[in-house]
C-alpha cells in the first residue's frame, strides 16, 4: 500500500514538474514605450504586437509591457537595449547616432521619402533597412519593425513664417540630427526628454519644441502653447523604431525568432497607415485646442526658403555619412 502511495505521489510531482517546466519555457518578454501613451506609435502597435505574438507562438512567447518610459526614458535606449535593460524598445533611430553615425542622415534633408513610400518600403529586405539592421546589430541590438510617424512639428509660443523667425530662439530638440536641423536654421537647440517638453514650454525654458505631432497632441503641447508650425518634410522626419536585444532574439528558436519578425510586420504595417490616416484629424484637434497653425505647402515660397537655409546642411551631410548610406537615402 505505502508502494503504492508513494508511486502516486512520485506521479503528481511528476506531472507537476512537467507543468511548470512548460510554464517556466515560455519566452516572457518585456516592451518598453515612453512618450503619450495614447500615441499611435504606441496605442496602434503594442496590443497588436503583443497579441499576435501570443497567436502565433501557440502561447510560446509572453510579454509585458511598460508605457511612459517607466522602464526606459527615450534618451537611454541605445543603452538599454544592449545591457538587456528591456528586451524590446520603441526608439527614435537618430538617438543611436552616438554608436551608429549614419542613423542620422534620416533626420538630414536628404530623407525626401513619404510617409506611403516607408509603408510600402522601409520592410527586411529593403537595402536601406538591411543597412541599419545590420549596423545596430553589432551594437547588440535587432531593429524588428522600421515606421515613418510623420514629419516633426514645431509647437512654439511665436509665430514661424520664415527661417529667420527661429534665429536666436531655444528650441527643444530630440536627437543630434534634429538639433543640426535647428543649428542651420539660425535656433539654439536644446536637448529635452519628451516627458520634460510641457513644463519647458510652460515655463518658458524653451521658446519652442520640436517632435512628432502624435506626441505634441497627445501630451496636450497645445495648452502651453500658441502656434504649431507643420513644414510637412521640409525639415526631414522622424524615423522611428522598435528595437530588440539581439543576445535575446538569437535566444530564440528559428521558429520563433520569424513570429517576432513577422507579428512586428504586421503591427507596424497597421500602425503606419493609421499614422498616415489621422494626420489631419491630428491638426484639427490642435486648432479646437486655439492654437494657431502654418503649414509649409511643397512647392510654395515658403516651402523653397526653408530648402534654401537648409542646402548647406544638405551639402555637409552627403560627405558626411557613408558613401553606402547616402547612395540608398537619395536613389529614387
Amino acid at each position: 500500500m505505502n508502494k503504492q502511495v508513494m508511486a502516486l505521489a512520485a506521479g503528481v510531482l511528476l506531472t507537476a514538474s512537467a507543468v511548470s517546466s512548460a510554464t517556466t519555457a515560455a519566452e516572457r518578454l518585456s516592451i518598453s514605450t515612453w512618450g503619450s501613451p495614447k500615441h499611435y506609435q504606441v496605442a496602434e502597435f503594442v496590443p497588436l504586437f503583443e497579441r499576435l505574438l501570443e497567436e502565433k507562438s501557440g502561447g510560446e512567447i509572453r510579454t509585458r509591457a511598460f508605457a511612459g518610459g517607466e522602464m526606459v526614458k527615450q534618451q537611454f535606449v541605445a543603452t538599454a537595449i544592449p545591457q538587456g535593460t528591456v528586451d524590446i524598445s520603441l526608439t527614435t533611430l537618430d538617438n543611436w547616432s552616438g554608436r551608429v553615425a549614419d542613423v542620422s542622415i534620416l533626420t538630414t534633408p536628404l530623407w525626401t521619402k513619404s510617409m506611403e513610400w516607408t509603408r510600402d518600403n522601409l520592410k527586411p529586405g529593403n537595402p536601406i533597412f538591411d543597412y541599419f539592421d545590420a549596423r545596430l546589430r553589432d551594437q547588440g541590438a535587432v531593429i524588428i519593425a522600421m515606421f515613418d510617424i510623420g514629419p516633426p512639428v514645431v509647437s512654439t509660443n511665436f509665430d514661424i513664417a520664415a527661417p529667420a523667425d527661429l534665429k536666436g530662439k531655444a528650441i527643444r530638440v530630440y536627437s543630434k540630427g534634429s538639433g543640426l536641423v535647428m543649428q542651420t536654421l539660425g535656433a539654439s537647440p536644446t536637448t529635452m526628454g519628451v516627458g520634460d517638453v510641457y513644463s519647458g514650454l510652460q515655463r518658458g525654458t524653451v521658446d519652442g519644441a520640436m517632435g512628432g505631432l502624435g506626441g505634441a497632441v497627445g501630451l496636450k503641447h497645445y495648452e502651453v502653447a500658441s502656434h504649431m508650425f507643420v513644414p510637412n518634410g521640409v525639415l526631414g522626419t522622424l524615423i522611428h523604431a522598435y528595437v530588440m536585444n539581439k543576445a535575446t532574439f538569437d535566444g530564440l528558436s528559428p521558429e520563433l525568432q520569424a513570429v517576432v519578425l513577422e507579428s512586428a510586420q504586421n503591427a507596424r504595417d497597421h500602425m503606419q497607415q493609421y499614422a498616415i490616416d489621422n494626420l489631419s484629424s491630428l491638426l484639427d484637434e490642435v486648432a479646437r485646442n486655439g492654437n494657431t497653425i502654418r503649414v509649409v505647402e511643397p512647392g510654395s515660397d515658403q516651402w523653397t526658403a526653408f530648402r534654401s537655409a537648409l542646402e548647406p546642411l544638405a551639402e555637409t551631410s552627403r560627405s558626411g555619412f557613408s558613401p553606402e548610406i547616402v547612395k540608398l537615402v537619395t536613389a529614387d
